[in-house]
């Protein structure tokens, strides 16, 4: 009983100690996000959109080595909903904001410094299942009309996204973005989940609008799959795409 009894307290120090690294290893980052404004759009918009993408690429940069060592799972279906909600609830401090324009084309600059440590990413999992309940309650009205809020959430926003299409709501997370492109012009990255969306879809045609939309916009990922992908269910990509 007595060995039992160490045994029970061995591992709880052991727990103990792991939650306690893990809270105290902090990753303080450096990132850059930027946001292309439509004529006359809202400039706390392009603000938020852009701060929202340089807290994502500081989550994504923090996520890669925590979940190496093991601090954090090694998310793979949800990981895009986990980490924008984790960029979304992160402390950031402004280092620098700008807007610049060129030849009538404005975009909305800023660096930050993010502090991001595993807590961030355990409470954003328990976020992203609080909403994955509410949203199993919705009428079905509401998850075929997929009304947006009018609230500037990037994060949120684009969380649902993913979401949807982890649970394979493929027609219903196509409604939601279009609604969402409609709110977010020029984001990058719901034209990069617009993209997704079309390939499960069998959209080809559509899948390549959509990536050289985002190529556009500044995402080199989406320029990388231009530039590379020369197939997709038979549909030739073609060379006429010209992503400037």
């Amino acid at each position: 009983m007595r060995d039992f009894i160490m045994a029970v307290l061995l591992v709880s120090v052991s727990i103990s100690g792991a939650v306690s690294a893990a809270e105290n290893e902090v990753f303080e980052i450096k990132a850059e996000g930027s946001y292309q404004m439509e004529p006359g759009a809202s400039i706390d918009l392009a603000k938020k959109v852009a701060l929202f993408n340089a807290k994502r690429k500081a989550v994504d940069l923090a996520g890669r080595y925590l979940s190496r060592k093991g601090l954090i799972e090694a998310y793979e279906a949800n990981r895009d909903e986990i980490y924008s909600l984790t960029a979304r609830s992160v402390q950031a401090e402004i280092l620098e904001q700008k807007q610049e324009t060129v030849a009538k084309a404005s975009t909305y600059r800023l660096r930050i410094r993010a502090r991001i440590q595993a807590s961030d990413f355990v409470k954003a999992e328990m976020e992203d299942k609080k909403q994955e309940k509410k949203e199993k309650k919705e009428s079905y009205y509401e998850e075929m009309e997929q009304p947006v809020s009018a609230e500037i959430d990037p994060g949120r926003d684009i969380a649902k996204a993913y979401r949807l299409l982890r649970e394979k709501k493929w027609r219903i997370a196509m409604i939601y973005l279009n609604h969402l492109a409609g709110k977010y012009p020029n984001w990058d990255s719901l034209y990069m989940a617009k993209a997704i969306a079309h390939y499960i879809l069998h959209e080809p045609l559509f899948m390549r609008d959509a990536l050289s939309k985002a190529c556009r916009l500044g995402n080199n990922t989406a320029c990388d799959d231009l530039a590379n992908i020369e197939k997709v269910q038979e549909h030739d990509f073609g060379l006429s795409i010209d992503p400037s």
